[in-house]
């Protein structure tokens, strides 16, 4: 999936989570080349066209991280999945308390 759609995650899950995973992978080299280029011997210009290029292909990426993200908070079991990861982090009691807070407040 190169660039994921909204009609392409209703039949490709696996692609989107590929994607995802290869965001986070494509972030971790990102980083590192990044932080080399000067001790590589590129020269200011190198380095400001291949920022730029980074930079553009990371708006993009962020794009569509947004668009998942938006897609996820209008589920109807967004707020067991946000809990389900507090508890799975040790924070399983500030879960039950804010689940808790949310009902009384009629949400």
């Amino acid at each position: 999936m190169d660039q994921p759609d909204i009609i392409n995650l209703l039949d490709d899950k696996k692609g989107l989570i590929k994607y995802l995973i290869g965001i986070i992978m494509s972030s971790d080299n990102n980083t590192a080349g990044l932080n080399g280029m000067k001790a590589r011997g590129f020269s200011s210009e190198g380095m400001l066209e291949k920022v730029i290029q980074v930079t553009a292909k990371q708006s993009q990426q962020l794009k569509h991280l947004a668009l998942v993200a938006l897609i996820l908070t209008q589920s109807e079991k967004f707020d067991i999945i946000v809990a389900q990861m507090l508890v799975n982090m040790g924070r399983g009691d500030e879960a039950l308390q804010k689940m808790f807070e949310k009902k009384f407040r009629g949400e």
